[in-house]
């Protein structure tokens, strides 16, 4: 019996953008000429930003795990 490896798809979370009409048509226009799935471009788009604002978000801190120590 031959072993099939299964690729699992990461949970991706869900943001929801607001666009005026005209803004949304040009948007959809440069992804049907640009053969883009709009959800694609979008998080392509927020990546590129993010990278060339050299910004990198921080784990969360352990903070809350560890025992107070009384004073």
């Amino acid at each position: 019996m031959m072993e099939v490896d299964l690729l699992v798809a990461k949970k991706r979370d869900k943001v929801t953008v607001l666009l005026d009409p005209g803004e949304y048509e040009r948007f959809e226009a440069y992804c049907t000429q640009r053969g883009f799935k709009k959800s694609t471009l979008i998080a392509r788009l927020i990546r590129d930003y993010l990278d060339s604002e050299h910004f990198q978000s921080q784990g969360s801190l352990p903070l809350g795990d560890q025992p107070r120590r009384e004073t």
